[in-house]
């Protein structure tokens, strides 16, 4: 029997090895945790959430019960949708008003700073205009779309108008993917939708994005417990099945992430998975798609002890069958 370890144990060990100092300081890892039982997973879930949030990192939940997984851009809308950009942007704001301004507290606008530092809010208007697009416009390690974004963003909160506002939702309805019609971003010079195409790009952005905030960076759970289920009967009104296609290109969308580790930053992905995708005999084993196998399984393992370095690793069952 392949050595397991907790729950507890493995995601204490993820928060100790990998967030606390390698992610943190701009590494990237992806891990695999298939449990014994449903609990196991619970729990491995809420803990990782935990010391994400305790360390300074923004921890969110893609499951593919809710989200097709199988197509990159879906995930990226699912995280966009669980982070504050809002708050990002004001803390931006922030920390560029406050080096040639005194800042107070309250509303971070261009009015404020205006009246407080007794200058016409034109100027204050250009000063911030020329810092953003130093900092954020030629921030070149960002996707070109997303640094446009981020920049009209952090502009359109320090307005605080009518404008500003309908900007403000133009720009978080494209990032996750709730925008009807492109012509409503054009005006602020994003002239394409996020897709298949610049999907990951644009999660590795967000990731820097938090970095560049103040933000640890972030860790994404991705739940695949819905891709193990075999027929469409089996899966509950209102989820997601998944047909053997979409299932390959499911598995690719993890080869891919795997292969892009040496491209990302801040950026911590944990794959859990139930143990049922490591039948050898279901035709929807992680097995079966050889290009991820290769990548995460151990041709040599200990048969006493689990290694929490491995890209597998197999989570025991939760104690009595509770989290």
């Amino acid at each position: 029997m392949t050595p397991q370890i907790n729950a507890a144990d493995y995601a204490a060990f993820l928060a100790d090895d990998y967030l606390s100092s390698f992610v943190r300081d701009g590494g990237a890892a992806v891990k695999f945790a298939v449990g014994a039982d449903a609990a196991a997973l619970d729990r491995l879930e809420r803990d990782l959430k935990h010391s994400s949030e305790r360390l300074g990192f923004t921890g969110v939940r893609v499951a593919a019960a809710q989200t097709r997984i199988s197509m990159i851009q879906q995930v990226f809308f699912a995280v966009a949708a669980q982070i504050d950009w809002s708050a990002l942007a004001d803390r931006v704001n922030a920390a560029l008003a406050s080096e040639p301004y005194l800042v107070a507290d309250g509303p971070l606008t261009i009015a404020t700073l205006a009246a407080r530092n007794e200058v016409d809010p034109n100027i204050v208007r250009r000063e911030l205009q020329k810092r953003l697009t130093v900092s954020v416009i030629r921030n070149y390690t960002l996707a070109k779309d997303f640094r446009v974004a981020m920049a009209q963003l952090c502009l359109a909160q320090l307005e605080d108008d009518a404008s500003g506002r309908q900007s403000c939702t133009s720009i978080l309805d494209w990032l996750r993917g709730d925008l009807r019609l492109i012509s409503a971003v054009k005006p602020l010079q994003i002239y394409q939708r996020i897709g298949r195409h610049n999907a990951r790009a644009m999660l590795v952005s967000a990731a820097r994005w938090i970095r560049y905030t103040g933000g640890s960076g972030l860790v994404v759970n991705l739940d695949l417990r819905a891709l193990a289920a075999t027929h469409r009967r089996d899966v509950p009104e209102g989820e997601i099945y998944y047909t053997p296609a979409a299932l390959w290109d499911a598995y690719e969308v993890l080869r891919q992430f795997i292969d892009a580790t040496d491209e990302m930053e801040g950026l911590l992905v944990v794959v859990s998975a139930p143990e049922a995708l490591l039948d050898d005999s279901s035709n929807r084993s992680l097995q079966k798609y050889r290009a991820l196998r290769n990548r995460i399984w151990d041709d040599v393992r200990d048969r006493s002890y689990p290694d929490p370095y491995a890209p597998m690793v197999r989570i025991a069952a939760a104690q009595g069958g509770a989290a």
